[in-house]
């Protein structure tokens, strides 16, 4: 049969499919316990409303379809195609869904990268075969893809061998880097009654990326949230742009990401290297972008369970509704830990309470209704009312515990009272009745089993709700036009010397200070200068000149500038020997202000970042550090330096003048517009750099530049 028409090159990767209507299983098997025979048991139970066609060239007929001996055999084109055979029948498979213009191969079999260099060496070869065509390709090695909704269940997960009822098509996504982990997130939200749309495994991504189909999912009008397992991404720039659309569309993205422990730092050339690693940069796209990061299964739970309901936080003021005043004083506790505000209630809102309260209890936040509220069920309904309409409320958290008895006329309550808040409503329910509280959940309203687990969780929706209300951004790169710099260094090291003349073209003023070569020229250009003054040697290969003993500080007279200028050159040649030195820097002393670092580099990943910080000796000791992913937006430079912990000092702490913020903000951005428009620069970085008092500007004391050489 001749092959079906489909594009041969493509100068962009196809859509993601999601859907099909349909679908192949190549390696179908009558077992519906073997790989091969659960996705065609899936499909069935799961009531898939397209075609299925079972592909092994051992059966006439599977499950009630006619078997093809080979994709080639079908007569209908196939939007995807399940393979389920061992590697070493692969390769031929893969070759022919491609001339058969498969849309999308999901392929299940192992034996790839995830097996070491010959298994990197087969997926290579898959990938060959499908560049430059039409077909894409998830996995390999991935447990697949299922859409509950149409019941294409992709997949041979257990997940789907739940008891019929407990998974349900919701309004979610889920996308997992690891098929075992991932499975068990699915499930366990599953058992919740919590539904999900999707539920995908990523596999070796070897064509196919997390961040594609995160994507994909955002751009699903049936999905309002997406969730996700992930070890790390491999396109940085297309996982920012994914994450932006999910930001500016309102859609959360709740992620578990693996892998806080920094690497490869230890031979980092510069702090900013250093203190910029892999994690720090995720954490930065993950603000800068408003995805919301959890540590583990029960927090991403107890998020999915919230923002369900869609309701937006638009402030950090909580009101509490509580039957116990000892949960309320946790509570209280709790949401100031967790950058949340007990709501000081307008005066109005005290007089309806004291209506309905009774006057053992607590008309003030955190209200206290006591047990009272089991036996008048009104008082419930009236008080969570009364907070829900307090202008100064931006969501209510009810505490209770047990109120078995009282189940279903709590629920009730909850049921009615959530169909009508505009705002967000959390219940954090002790030891209540479980089947009460799953029936709940499955209505779409949050139910979490702790106070504390509840403030989190409502602390990540304020967190996404100021993220949602920034305006849109891209975080497209625009291809540099600048004139490339260059070193006559072997290794792209810059000397301070290099380093300052470049930040100079950027706007980043030196201080008047002279390069000498010789005793006399140091001598000459201290006079010049005025004393005190500080004298450096300045050399490529000489990153970190103060552990070397390659620094001399405030030097009053000549005869301390002799003898300084021998001392820093012998002490510099010892620590490296065959140092070359360009020279020895004059400089004058600058006292005051406050000591910042700022530098760049270029993340393997997501390539250009900037980094400010505290600054001096100690800032890898201090790690008081802001990243920001390029390029910035307006005022995102001043929110890097508000973030730090050294802010306080900036803006003037204890009767201290405030430091030249503005002056500090120009300099991150000019470091910032340096690394767009030289993509050569690998780092660079300033540090320290003395702001001064507002209006004082501020001034790079020291500064390194590292270009790649290749």
């Amino acid at each position: 049969m001749s092959a079906r028409n489909h594009s041969t090159s493509r100068s962009h990767k196809d859509a993601v499919l999601l859907d099909a209507r349909t679908v192949a299983v190549i390696g179908a098997s009558p077992d519906d316990n073997k790989i091969g025979g659960k996705p065609m048991r899936f499909l069935r139970e799961f009531n898939f409303r397209g075609q299925v066609f079972p592909v092994n060239p051992r059966y006439q007929e599977i499950g009630g379809y006619r078997c093809y001996p080979d994709v080639a055999s079908i007569e209908e084109p196939i939007d995807a195609a399940i393979v389920a055979v061992p590697y070493q029948h692969a390769q031929p498979i893969i070759e022919e869904c491609v001339r058969q213009g498969v849309r999308q191969i999901i392929m299940f079999s192992s034996g790839y990268a995830e097996t070491g260099a010959e298994g990197a060496m087969r997926q290579q070869m898959l990938l060959r075969t499908i560049g430059g065509s039409s077909t894409r390709l998830l996995g390999p090695n991935t447990l697949g893809l299922a859409n509950l909704e149409s019941g294409f269940i992709a997949n041979f997960s257990q997940a789907f061998e739940l008891p019929p009822g407990v998974l349900r098509s919701g309004r979610a996504g889920f996308v997992s880097q690891s098929g075992a982990f991932g499975t068990f997130i699915f499930t366990l939200c599953a058992e919740q009654g919590l539904g999900f749309k999707y539920f995908i495994v990523t596999g070796n991504e070897g064509d196919i990326t997390v961040s594609e189909l995160i994507d994909a999912m955002v751009d699903d009008g049936e999905v309002d949230l997406v969730a996700g397992y992930v070890e790390g991404v491999r396109d940085g720039r297309r996982f920012l742009a994914a994450c932006e659309k999910a930001r500016a569309a309102g859609k959360p993205v709740v992620l578990i990401k693996t892998g806080r422990t920094p690497g490869g730092s230890a031979a980092a050339m510069s702090h900013t290297a250093a203190i910029a690693g892999s994690d720090e940069v995720y954490e930065a796209v993950f603000r800068q972008t408003g995805v919301i990061r959890v540590d583990d299964e029960e927090e991403m739970l107890d998020l999915v369970t919230l923002m369900r309901s869609h309701k937006a936080m638009r402030g950090r003021r909580v009101g509490v509704l509580t039957m116990s005043g000892g949960a309320g004083v946790l509570i209280a506790d709790a949401l100031e830990s967790n950058g949340l505000e007990l709501a000081r209630l307008d005066p109005k809102t005290e007089e309806e309470l004291a209506k309905v309260v009774p006057e053992f209890g607590s008309r003030r936040n955190p209200v206290d209704l006591t047990g009272q509220f089991l036996a008048e069920p009104q008082m419930l309904r009236s008080s969570l009312d009364i907070l829900l309409r307090d202008p100064n409320t931006d969501a209510v958290l009810f505490f209770l515990g047990l109120g078995r008895r009282y189940g279903q006329q709590i629920a009730e309550t909850l049921r009615e009272i959530s169909a009508t808040a505009e705002k967000p409503v959390l219940v954090a329910w002790i030891a209540g009745p479980e089947q009460i509280i799953a029936q709940l959940r499955a209505d779409g309203i949050a139910v979490l089993p702790s106070p504390t687990r509840a403030v989190r969780a409502l602390s990540a929706l304020a967190y996404f709700g100021e993220a949602h209300a920034r305006q849109p951004r891209s975080f497209e790169l625009i291809a540099a036009q600048s004139e490339s710099i260059s070193t006559t260094d072997h290794a792209g090291r810059c000397s301070e010397a290099q380093s300052k003349a470049v930040l100079e073209r950027y706007g980043i003023k030196r201080l008047p200070e002279v390069l000498a070569r010789s005793e006399e020229e140091a001598v000459a250009s201290a006079r010049s200068i005025g004393y005190p003054v500080v004298l450096k040697v300045c050399a490529a290969d000489l990153p970190h000149k103060t552990e070397a003993g390659a620094v001399a500080l405030n030097l009053r007279d000549e005869a301390a500038v002799r003898s300084a200028y021998h001392r820093i050159l012998d002490n510099a040649r010892r620590h490296a020997p065959g140092l070359n030195v360009e020279g020895v820097l004059v400089s004058p002393v600058v006292d005051g202000g406050v000591e910042v670092i700022v530098g760049g580099r270029r993340d393997p990943v997501f390539g250009p970042v900037v980094m400010v910080g505290s600054g001096g000796i100690y800032t890898e000791v201090l790690r008081d550090a802001a990243i920001g992913v390029l390029p910035l937006v307006k005022g995102e430079a001043e929110e890097l330096i508000r973030s730090l912990r050294v802010y306080p000092l900036l803006a003037g702490a204890r009767g201290k003048p405030p430091a030249d913020i503005e002056a500090l903000a120009a300099t991150i951005e000019a470091v910032a517009k340096l690394m767009l428009d030289h993509p050569e620069v690998s780092e660079v970085e300033i540090n320290p750099l003395r702001v001064l008092e507002r209006g004082g500007g501020a001034v790079p004391l020291d500064a390194l530049m590292v270009l790649q050489t290749a």
